[in-house]
């Protein structure tokens, strides 16, 4: 998916300069001015897209932009939980993914792409789905209730569509972080495992 949806519509110098037929140092003078105007738009460093097509990105895009921006990492939180339906609490403008490297969030033309750093070992239970990682649905909601545990993360748990989560699975998949996440959903949480 991510070859026929992005393939020519994100870039690097590299890609500039061999694409004008001009050197690295050419490229670069043109990107700088080129976002200057407006015409590109800079993802992170070395990583561009024109503004004519970022305005056109599709859903799909957006979130297998984002699994690109930081490498590797995995949509979840509650953009997944909004992918699957699973929640009516949608963040606009806001895509939020689990990463091992760092936390960090890059703003590109009013949208958030937000990486939440976990520990490695929790670092689990996504999928590819047509190239786009993504959590599966009981363990985006496991990222939440991980992170809200730690205090770095707010969510409405009533807006959550309760009647479409496996119960067991959210329990089993909670398993694997601590016991101070599993204790603080037993207080806090909707779903009581067993």
């Amino acid at each position: 998916m991510e070859k026929t949806l992005l393939k020519d519509k994100i870039f690097s110098l590299k890609d500039i300069a061999e694409k004008r037929g001009i050197a690295r140092d050419s490229a670069s003078v043109w990107l700088v001015r080129a976002v200057h105007r407006g015409e590109i738009l800079r993802l992170k460093k070395d990583l561009y897209i024109h503004a004519m097509d970022w305005k056109y990105l599709s859903l799909e895009e957006m979130l297998l932009l984002s699994n690109r921006i930081q490498i590797p990492s995995y949509i979840s939180l509650s953009t997944a939980m909004a992918y699957y339906e699973r929640t009516s609490q949608v963040y606009r403008n806001v895509i939020e993914s689990i990463a091992i490297k760092r936390s960090v969030a890059y703003s590109v033309n009013n949208t958030q792409f937000k990486y939440y750093k976990i520990k490695k070992e929790y670092y689990t239970q996504f999928e590819k789905i047509s190239g786009l990682f993504i959590a599966t649905p009981e363990k985006a909601l496991a990222d939440i209730i991980y992170l809200c545990s730690l205090g770095k993360y707010a969510f409405d748990f009533n807006a959550v569509e309760w009647g479409r989560v496996d119960s067991n699975k959210l329990v089993r998949v909670l398993g694997i972080f601590p016991v101070k996440t599993q204790k603080w959903w037993e207080k806090h949480g909707f779903v009581s495992p067993s």
